[in-house]
């Protein structure tokens, strides 16, 4: 399996930063294939402006989003590492789908509204914050995964495998932590679970 990830922290030494450091080698340990894509690192552009528009529209993306697309055309798994900030994605992860998932990549229109074209991808993601389950388990958890399932990813015929929460993650215990890790852990070992 090819495995894309799609990595939004902005701090070095974390555990974001070190849930990508376990899961790069869960991922490596079966023979299966990775490339990280550290969004802040890249100092990547999340701004979507009027020329990129105008370069998908022609055909042409701009060389920063045809990398990024290539690559996603690479990958059989995309996975998405990020905390989550006022209930959602950073805004360099947001700004990464708005341009890189375009018209003509990640969807298209037939004159009966849009179509999805990467059916044959499939997500997982792993989000961390600082807010108890209990908080979130009214209603946030259930928001997230609908929009993640059905307005962002399954609007481009990505399959959400698995989404993984990591809550209260400045105030739990070490083991909480290593339990968290090992969740992760098990599931990238297991990506045969994907060819399904």
């Amino acid at each position: 399996m090819r495995v894309l990830i799609i990595y939004s922290n902005h701090h070095g030494d974390n555990f974001n930063s070190h849930l990508l450091d376990r899961v790069k080698a869960a991922v490596s340990t079966n023979g299966n294939e990775f490339i990280v894509r550290d969004l802040y690192q890249m100092n990547f552009d999340p701004v979507l402006r009027t020329r990129d528009f105008e370069m998908i529209s022609q055909g042409n993306p701009p060389p920063d989003i045809k990398k990024e697309q290539e690559l996603i055309k690479w990958a059989d798994i995309l996975l998405f590492i990020y905390p989550i900030w006022w209930g959602g994605m950073p805004a360099i992860l947001k700004g990464y789908i708005d341009r890189i998932f375009s018209w003509g990549f990640a969807y298209k229109s037939n004159g009966n509204g849009p179509f999805p074209l990467l059916t044959d991808k499939k997500a997982i993601l792993m989000n961390s914050f600082g807010q108890t389950r209990a908080e979130y388990e009214a209603g946030m958890f259930s928001a997230m995964d609908r929009v993640n399932s059905e307005g962002v990813f399954g609007f481009s015929g990505i399959e959400v495998m698995n989404q993984l929460y990591f809550p209260s993650i400045h105030s739990v215990t070490e083991e909480t932590l290593e339990n968290y890790y090992g969740e992760a852990e098990k599931l990238m070992l297991n990506l045969d679970f994907a060819r399904a």
